[in-house]
């Protein structure tokens, strides 16, 4: 067993890119009554690289207004603060999941369009129950962090361990037996350390089993279903798949029925693709 400690994790997150930290602090930015047009360029002009990308967005096919833009006021005038939220998460993702993860045999881009659809997908799901929109498409949009800090954990490792097709056992006994610890508790842990809402690090923790979270909250529900809506329409991990079950308790729990999943596989349809190919992974 290659036992990886909470000081292994701090090491390999400050590999990550500062872009998720932003996207947080953006979040609680958002949520503040008192907060100014000045405050949210601010933030995101702290990131040039993340900056960029935000406009490319803003100036794609998706928002083009004609005149290109070149700021990200003119950016917020565009498209507003809701949909400047959305593009900053969505190019944070970007960054994040460029490399290819060796520990999990499953390259970067399918890690983003996996995250982005489990985001669209919670953000449908929060629609549809009263929820938070915001929260919601954050949660899908990180659920796969834990992945990427693993993985950061074993770069250089001279007995590389990996998960491939072979593996018959689940994603989260496989990570215990190997680390004694899962991608989602890492998530977990990790998140809050960045600051985002204990909310937000339970749901990616307890995503593949929702009966362990001990406040038997609906979010871990949601998270897990919207990774089933992912997976129905091919942008399922290899690592992951046929994990994903919609049980009875779990529909219950998170407010849902199986209308709600077919309804947010079809709206996600009609959008993923041409998202997708706004962003350069």
């Amino acid at each position: 067993m290659n036992l990886i400690s909470p000081s292994d994790l701090k090491k390999a997150a400050a590999k990550i890119p500062s872009s998720p930290r932003i996207f947080s602090k953006l979040s609680t930015l958002m949520k503040d009554m008192n907060t100014t047009l000045d405050d949210i360029t601010d933030l995101v002009n702290n990131d040039s690289s993340l900056t960029v990308q935000v406009l490319r967005l803003s100036n794609s096919a998706l928002y083009a207004g004609g005149v290109p833009i070149d700021t990200l006021d003119d950016a917020i005038n565009r498209i507003g603060f809701s949909e400047l939220f959305k593009l900053v998460g969505m190019a944070a993702a970007a960054q994040v999941f460029t490399d290819r993860n060796e520990l999990y045999d499953v390259e970067g881009s399918q890690l983003w369009e996996n995250s982005l659809a489990c985001a669209l997908a919670m953000e449908y799901f929060a629609k549809q129950t009263g929820g938070d929109p915001q929260e919601a498409y954050t949660i899908g949009l990180l659920r796969s962090m834990g992945k990427m800090i693993l993985n950061a954990c074993l770069e250089g490792d001279p007995d590389p361990i990996q998960i491939t097709s072979s593996v018959t056992i689940p994603l989260h006994a496989w990570e215990d037996a190997n680390f004694g610890i899962t991608n989602s508790s890492v998530a977990g842990f990790v998140l809050v350390s960045w600051n985002f809402p204990d909310l937000i690090s339970r749901a990616i923790q307890y995503q593949y089993i929702p009966e362990e979270d001990p406040d038997d909250i609906k979010e871990p529900n949601l998270l897990h279903i919207a990774s089933l809506v992912a997976e129905n329409i091919g942008k399922g991990l290899p690592c992951e798949l046929g994990y994903w079950e919609a049980t009875n308790e779990r529909l219950e729990k998170a407010g849902l029925n199986q209308s709600h999943i077919d309804a947010a596989a079809e709206s996600i349809n009609e959008s993923l693709d041409s998202l997708i190919s706004s962003v350069a992974v």
